[in-house]
């Protein structure tokens, strides 16, 4: 690893230490500087096109480009922080940021979530996916559960809760269905004891990794013989939560969104009057060309 990049990684486990931005962006500039195979000084405004170009070609997605785009320019926005001297930043956000557009959120079949939790039987793992399928957490956000984030026992009048460390270090209160509540107590009454207040461990009796969690499911989907990712199961809380008309504005308040319009893409994979005004109009049309065929 560079030295630059050693540093900066330190530098993100002192600010965010409870998020899982400091893996996703080393992992960036590892990946960058690999292809790059030049010093930080040395990168140019050029280069960061030809990986754009060469990102494309390697058929990742426009989000994962961004994404380490991200990485890079807040890299050079610390050495800018950490040295006088330090290079000019090569990344030109209107230049090199690609514009996704508005996309809809990827949700699950019922039926493919159905047969998953056919195979699911260990009873960490159950915990874990509920809570991302149930309670809407993101796999970061399960990765970072602490033992005092758990409220199971509330006080009369209210859900059990967990509280959720979230993008940015943003905190907010998720509520636990029945479900979920079940699956987490099960796994925490069978939960090795240990020093670490980690909700979830390895079989070391640490903190359970995102990486561990994603690969654990990529197994469960083979034994299924379906493909889910970890962030489907929130897209598909979603696409529940609105199917039960749940208010958009509580929607967003349970997601940590902060703005309403990333939560109202929901009510566009599930909109229930959308789906029965087309239901009776398709069902019309057929009537109304008979009825103007008899006329001629």
């Amino acid at each position: 690893m560079l030295a630059e990049v050693a540093k900066f990684t330190k530098f993100l486990r002192r600010k965010r230490p409870d998020t899982s931005t400091c893996y996703h962006y080393t992992n960036a500039l590892k990946l960058f500087f690999a292809w790059a195979d030049k010093p930080p000084a040395a990168i140019t405004v050029r280069d960061v096109d030809r990986y754009i170009d060469h990102c494309h070609l390697q058929g990742h997605a426009i989000k994962t480009i961004n994404r380490r785009l991200t990485a890079l320019r807040s890299f050079y926005d610390f050495l800018e922080l950490d040295s006088d001297e330090a290079p000019t930043n090569p990344i030109i956000p209107r230049r090199h940021f690609i514009d996704q557009g508005d996309r809809l959120p990827r949700d699950v079949e019922d039926a493919d979530i159905a047969q998953l939790f056919t195979v699911v039987h260990d009873e960490r793992d159950r915990a874990i996916y509920l809570l991302m399928l149930r309670c809407g957490l993101r796999v970061g956000e399960v990765h970072t559960l602490s033992l005092s984030d758990l409220y199971l026992r509330p006080s009369p009048n209210n859900l059990p809760r967990v509280r959720v460390c979230g993008k940015k270090n943003s905190r907010r209160v998720v509520y636990l269905s029945h479900e979920a509540l079940i699956a987490l107590e099960v796994w925490l009454a069978v939960r090795p004891e240990t020093d670490s207040e980690a909700v979830f461990l390895n079989y070391k009796g640490q903190r359970l990794s995102i990486r561990g969690m994603q690969k654990r499911l990529a197994r469960y989907c083979r034994q299924a013989g379906i493909s889910i990712t970890c962030h489907q199961f929130r897209h598909t809380l979603g696409r529940h939560l609105v199917e039960a008309n749940m208010p958009v504005t509580s929607i967003q308040k349970l997601f940590g969104h902060k703005r309403l319009r990333t939560t109202q893409l929901y009510t566009q994979i599930s909109d229930q009057k959308v789906q029965a005004d087309y239901d009776a109009a398709i069902a019309e049309i057929p009537l109304q060309l008979a009825s103007v065929g008899g006329d001629e």
